[in-house]
């Protein structure tokens, strides 16, 4: 077989070109050796004329140091691997940061597996989107600027099968939703940890075929690290919002707290006690004691709909335009009226409050109140009759220009007066039996000769044997007067 000049040009390129990239000594050396022996027997033929065996021996040669250095050039890629996932799992134990530990992932892989563009994509909160969360080489690379429907393309095809897909020429597959124009292949690997889908890593080539289920493999153990990441830093976030929220929660617990009565004013005639009890750490009971002259006490008790931070805040709003209202008028129908219309016009139409006030005059013994939709308070007589203060009106906040009609009762000695939320009366144990008006009553009455203090005391501690187990569902507020 005749040698061109071009072939002989080849083999010197291989000749010079031969030290270049390999990490083995021997190979590199046997290699060497093996194309410095052909050239010097080519040197030393005539031109033109090379022997078929000799071609095909050097062939087979060849062919075997081939064959090695892919093994060479997989065995270190396998390292480089086994380096770099090294490497992200020293940055997982000592790194919360979510886009510190996604990028050094993205990053590391160009070094397995190349590409001209690389993005994690996590799925939202809401579960109906995956967002970028780190992306290299798109036309935007600001953070959660591309997005795709959760099941749309090739990323929603890997994410439901939960397995990867690779695609030689997008062009040719219905899936590909495109996000750059130059892009001819893709690799999409899903990540998952304990069976959930936090998301994929997609990466994409301008060249056709770039990509093998080889690099399949690759992505995936980087994409199982980037799920660990993700799971990881949801898990801290969750545990920082919850320290957030507590933290919250206890603020708005001692401002709801000092808004309530530190003490029970002291009056001749009357021992007075009052009790809330949230059943979170904060609520939309409220009760207040307003000291309107020297012998009016204004008295009230309110039940927001709802419970929580945000009854809790309709609650202060619900104080303070009482308070307002009541040193500004004297009239109970008026102020009701004008407390209803502020509570209309301020909150959602799903809120509504339940309130008794009432303005007891601590030497006469007559309370003149209005009812607003709340439970009747009890008066209980010391001749074992019971009277229930029901009238008013509707409730505050559901319906403006409500009207509200006072009405007067005098309390005389031994009388007791309980002011209660639903959260007392309603209280159930497991069997859905509620501790009831009537038990309210009994208790109070065997309690009668201790005070209000023990009264109340006397009402918790049954209460919250009744409910047993699952515990209180609503909060409670309970206001004992008695007469001397």
């Amino acid at each position: 077989m005749k040698s061109t000049g071009t072939e002989r040009a080849g083999f010197e390129k291989l000749i010079a070109s031969s030290g270049r990239g390999w990490a083995e000594k021997r190979v590199f050396q046997e290699l060497t050796t093996t194309l410095k022996s052909a050239e010097k027997e080519l040197k030393s033929l005539p031109a033109g004329t090379v022997p078929e065996e000799r071609l095909r021996a050097l062939e087979s040669q060849l062919s075997r140091l081939a064959h090695l250095l892919e093994h060479i050039e997989e065995v270190q890629r396998t390292r480089l691997e086994i380096h770099l996932i090294t490497q992200i799992a020293l940055s997982l134990a000592n790194a919360l940061d979510l886009q510190e530990v996604l990028s050094l992932i993205v990053d590391s892989l160009k070094q397995v597996v190349d590409y001209d563009a690389a993005g994690i994509f996590v799925v939202s909160k809401d579960g109906e989107e995956v967002e970028g969360e780190i992306l290299r080489g798109y036309e935007t690379s600001d953070r959660g600027r591309i997005r795709q429907k959760l099941g749309q393309g090739l990323m929603g095809w890997a994410m439901e099968n939960m397995a990867p897909v690779v695609v030689a020429d997008v062009s040719r597959d219905p899936r590909y939703i495109m996000a750059r124009s130059s892009t001819r292949s893709e690799l999409v690997v899903p990540m998952f940890t304990q069976g959930r889908v936090v998301g994929c890593l997609n990466l994409e080539s301008d060249n056709l075929g770039a990509y093998s289920e080889r690099d399949a493999d690759h992505l995936m153990t980087f994409a199982s690290h980037a799920a660990v990441a993700i799971e990881r830093a949801r898990l801290h976030r969750e545990i920082l919002e919850k320290q957030r929220m507590d933290e919250e929660l206890a603020l708005a617990r001692r401002m709801q707290r000092d808004l309530l009565p530190r003490s029970a004013p002291k009056f001749d005639r009357f021992d007075i006690a009052g009790v809330n009890l949230p059943s979170e750490m904060v609520g939309g009971d409220y009760y207040d004691y307003i000291q309107l002259t020297e012998k009016d006490l204004g008295i009230v008790v309110g039940d927001v709909a709802g419970k929580g931070v945000p009854a809790a805040f309709i609650m202060t709003s619900l104080r303070a335009a009482l308070r307002i209202e009541a040193f500004s008028h004297y009239a109970i129908s008026t102020i009701l009226s004008r407390v209803n219309d502020y509570l209309c016009g301020s909150t959602k139409p799903e809120i509504f409050v339940t309130a008794f006030y009432g303005v007891l005059d601590t030497r006469s013994g007559i309370l003149t109140y209005a009812n607003a939709g709340h439970n009747p308070p009890l008066l209980l007589r010391a001749d074992h009759s019971r009277e229930t203060l029901s009238e008013g009106g509707m409730l505050l906040g559901a319906f403006p220009n409500a009207l509200y009609h006072e009405h007067r009762v005098t309390l005389a000695a031994n009388d007791i007066l309980v002011l209660y939320t639903d959260g007392a009366s309603e209280a159930e144990n497991r069997a859905g039996e509620q501790f009831g008006v009537e038990r309210i009553e009994e208790i109070v009455r065997s309690a009668a000769t201790k005070g209000p203090r023990q009264i109340i005391r006397q009402l918790l501690r049954l209460i919250r044997g009744h409910c047993g187990e699952i515990g209180l569902q609503d909060d409670i507020t309970l206001v004992v007067i008695q007469c001397r």
